[in-house]
């Protein structure tokens, strides 16, 4: 009865994937007797899974996270499953997403791999279709999907401008746009887009057309944040300073000692430091922020 008259109330999928949202999510009651008189604690079924401190927070939810099959996504992807989170890990190409996948299985969390390009809405649309008929729902969406090229101004074709636009902005908004229904209907959900310093600040080596993306990225997210907020989804984003991954390898010697020359830190950040900022916006602890860009850039860009 109670599938059916959800199913009734949202357009499907979204009403389905409520349900098995719903039955996913099935609780018991357990009653305590205490000294103001034993109100009732719901709690989760058990699982089989020993939680330790940092899996109270995500336990049980679903976390898609673009990009993930190295580098930055990679981290991120890793951290919010050690919170408990099962991680949808996407790549453009299956091999890495699935190796990605077996590594945070092989560690004991909960992961699986999929395989679509971020700027191609209708691969997104389809393979959102099937995460909800799979899991139920979206809980957590991490647009990082991203590529890097580090050229001057004059060096940017129009098809570099339009590459670079399509996988970072056009991405996160295709992303967004095919999680939203579910997490409107459940009227919960996290989305944490990744920007970047230089979509902040500018940047100094050039590449106008990377941050041109970044920098809509944050308006994006501020935008979505209105809009999502009256339906219990926070939407916000994370500005990395220059990360130690496979992208800043691509830099010359030179351009990434310049770099870190400019970094009051004095190093390249780590990213498991970006991870970790990430996996606050998407708890509960940042239940109370909305169209926030949080910088975490060694201090290289301070507002």
């Amino acid at each position: 009865m109670v599938g059916a008259a959800l199913d009734e109330g949202f357009d499907k999928p979204h009403g389905t994937a409520l349900r098995k949202f719903l039955e996913r999510r099935s609780i018991i009651i357990v009653r305590e007797i205490s000294q103001t008189g034993g109100a009732p604690i719901i709690s989760p079924k058990p699982t089989g899974v020993t939680m330790t401190a940092n899996q109270q927070g995500l336990l049980g939810k679903i976390a898609v996270v673009t990009g993930a099959g190295r580098g930055l996504g990679s981290a991120i992807a890793d951290v919010l499953a050690d919170r408990g989170a099962h991680v949808i890990v996407n790549d453009r190409s299956l091999e890495p997403a699935t190796m990605a996948a077996a590594g945070i299985r092989a560690r004991g969390g909960n992961a699986s791999a999929i395989a679509f390009d971020v700027a191609d809405a209708a691969q997104v649309e389809k393979a959102f279709h099937q995460i909800l008929a799979d899991q139920g729902c979206v809980d957590i969406l991490v647009n990082n999907a991203g590529i890097g090229d580090f050229v001057s101004f004059p060096e940017i074709t129009s098809e570099k401008w339009d590459r670079m636009l399509s996988i970072h902005l056009k991405g996160s908004f295709n992303c967004c746009q095919a999680a939203l229904g579910s997490m409107k209907a459940q009227k919960a959900g996290k989305i944490v887009n990744v920007s970047s310093v230089a979509g902040k600040r500018g940047d100094f080596i050039g590449n106008a057309h990377y941050t041109a993306a970044k920098a809509g990225i944050i308006g994006l997210t501020k935008s979505l944040a209105l809009y999502a907020a009256p339906f219990g989804i926070n939407v916000n984003a994370i500005a990395p300073g220059l990360v130690a991954t496979e992208l800043s390898e691509e830099m010359s010697p030179d351009m990434k000692a310049t770099t870190i020359s400019r970094i009051p830190a004095g190093r390249l950040g780590r990213p498991e430091e970006v991870a970790r900022a990430t996996a606050f916006l998407v708890s509960d602890d940042a239940s109370y922020i909305f169209g926030e860009t949080l910088s975490v850039n060694g201090g290289s860009y301070m507002d």
